[in-house]
């Protein structure tokens, strides 16, 4: 039985992809990458953005194991 984070792991091509990837495939309802970082910065939805490097264009990115603990603890709250 494979973890969360192995899924994950098949699932993007990278260890960090981006918000925009992010988004499309765990947060559909949610129509900008402007808007989901709001919330995260707000806290309402507790993941972890991190920048490649420290352009002010560098896109933000989420750790697979950081995605990968939010997305198993919203399974353990819905059980």
């Amino acid at each position: 039985m494979s973890n969360t984070l192995d899924q994950l792991r098949r699932q993007f091509a990278t260890p960090c992809p981006t918000l925009t990837a992010v988004r499309e495939q765990y947060f559909p309802h949610i129509r900008t990458d402007r808007y989901l970082q709001n919330e995260i910065r707000a806290g309402r939805i507790p993941l972890k953005l991190t920048k490649l490097h420290g352009s002010a264009r560098a896109k933000p990115v989420v750790y697979l194991h950081d995605l990968a603990a939010y997305l198993d603890a919203q399974a353990q709250q819905a059980a």
